[in-house]
C-alpha cells in the first residue's frame, strides 16, 4: 500500500469555519504506544530492498550521508504513527498510510529533487509497513486492557477541494482527526443517495486520507413554490467511540440560465422557445418544459402552444431530466 501515496499531497481547505491541521506539532501521546513504531530495514538491507521490491538503485554513500537528516524529519511522524497504532478502531494500513503521507514531504522539503532522497524514504516506509501489522496487535491489546473512551464531542472533518464546483469530475479526500487531541482518526463516510468507491483504500470505500473518483448525485427536495430543487448528498462519518454525524456536501449545484422566446404569449397560436443554457458554461441543457402538470416539449426546440383568446395558461416551467438543475419556473399562470 506504500505507492497508494506517492501522488497525494497536502492542503486540504477545512469545511468548517476554524483551520485544520492533519498532523499537529503537539499531541498526547499513548501510554500504550510502541517506544519504535518506525522500525524498518538496517542500512545493510535496505540498499538491496529497494532494488528487490521497487527495482530502484539506491547509494549506500548516500544513505550514510543524509539518513539522520531524514529520519530527524519524521520524528514526529514516527511518535505519531506509535499512538495511532495504539488508538482504538486504528488500522496498521491507515497508520502507515498517515505515516507516508508525512514522509511523503520530507524529500522535497530537505532534499528537493533528489531521487535517491525519494528512493530512500518509499523504502524505508515498505520496511515500516512489514512490521507494523504486529506491532499494532501488541499495542492494541495494551489498549483493550482499559475501556475505550466514547467521545461526546463528534470528528472535526473537512475535504479537499474544499467546495466542489459545478460539474466537478475529480479527485475528493476527507479528512478527520479527534476534536481534542487533533490526531487522524480512521472515519468512514457514506452518501445517502450514491454507492461510491475509494480503490486506494484497502476497504474500498471512502475514509480518511483516501482520496477517490468523483462526481457529485444531486437529490431532489421541495421548494417554497411547489416545485423541487436540486441538493448535495448528505453525507454520514462514522468512527468507533465517536458519534455518528453528518453533513451536506460543499458542492455548487449547476445553474440554468433560462429565457423565453419571445417573451409574451397571446391568444391562439404561439410558437415558443424556452432557451436554457448552463450559467457556467454557456452549453445548451436539455430539459422538459412543462405546462402545469403536462409535458409539452423540450428546452431549445419550438414549442407550438395554443391559447384562448385572452392567453390564459398553466404555469410555465422546466425540470431537468437527469436531476442535475433546479426547477425553473418560465411564466406563471395567467
Amino acid at each position: 500500500m506504500r505507492l497508494l501515496f506517492l501522488a497525494l499531497t497536502l492542503g486540504a481547505a477545512p469545511l468548517f469555519a476554524q483551520s485544520h491541521d492533519f498532523t499537529p506539532d503537539t499531541f498526547p501521546v499513548s501510554p500504550c504506544a510502541p517506544a519504535n513504531s518506525c522500525q524498518s530495514f538496517s542500512d545493510s538491507e535496505i540498499v538491496s530492498a529497494a532494488f528487490k521490491f521497487y527495482g530502484l538503485q539506491l547509494d549506500m554513500r548516500w544513505i550514510i550521508d543524509h539518513r539522520a537528516a531524514v529520519l530527524k524529519e519524521l520524528d514526529a511522524a514516527c511518535k505519531r504513527h506509535a499512538t495511532c497504532l495504539a488508538t482504538p478502531g486504528s488500522t496498521f494500513w491507515f497508520c502507515d498510510d498517515v505515516l507516508a503521507f508525512e514522509a511523503h514531504k520530507v524529500c522535497p522539503k530537505v532534499f528537493p529533487n533528489d531521487d535517491q532522497c525519494k528512493a530512500y524514504v518509499e523504502t524505508w516506509l515498505l520496511g515500516v509497513d512489514l512490521r507494523a501489522k504486529e506491532l499494532i496487535q501488541t499495542a492494541q491489546k495494551c489498549a483493550g486492557n482499559s475501556p475505550a473512551p466514547q467521545r461526546s464531542k463528534p470528528l472535526e472533518v473537512w475535504m479537499n477541494p474544499e467546495v466542489l464546483p459545478p460539474h466537478f469530475k475529480g479527485k475528493l479526500t476527507f479528512y478527520a482527526r479527534d476534536p481534542d487531541t487533533h490526531l487522524p482518526v480512521y472515519a468512514k463516510f457514506t452518501f445517502d443517495n450514491q454507492v461510491v468507491y475509494a480503490p486506494s483504500n484497502p476497504e474500498g470505500l471512502p475514509a480518511t486520507i483516501y482520496p477517490f473518483d468523483y462526481t457529485p448525485k444531486f437529490k431532489r427536495e421541495p421548494n417554497a413554490v411547489g416545485h423541487t430543487n436540486v441538493v448535495p448528498a448528505t453525507v454520514t462519518v462514522t468512527a468507533p467511540n465517536y458519534p455518528t454525524s453528518t453533513f451536506q456536501l460543499p458542492a455548487d449545484v449547476p445553474k440554468m440560465i433560462v429565457t423565453m422566446k419571445p417573451n409574451a404569449l397571446h391568444g391562439g397560436k404561439n410558437i415558443i422557445t424556452i432557451e436554457a443554457r448552463d450559467a457556467k458554461t454557456g452549453k445548451p441543457v436539455e430539459a422538459r418544459v412543462m405546462l402545469g402538470g403536462d409535458v409539452i416539449g423540450e428546452t431549445n426546440t419550438p414549442i407550438t402552444l395554443q391559447l384562448n383568446r385572452k392567453a390564459q395558461h398553466p404555469e410555465i416551467w422546466i425540470t431537468s431530466l437527469f436531476n442535475i438543475y433546479s426547477d425553473s419556473v418560465v411564466a406563471k399562470a395567467r
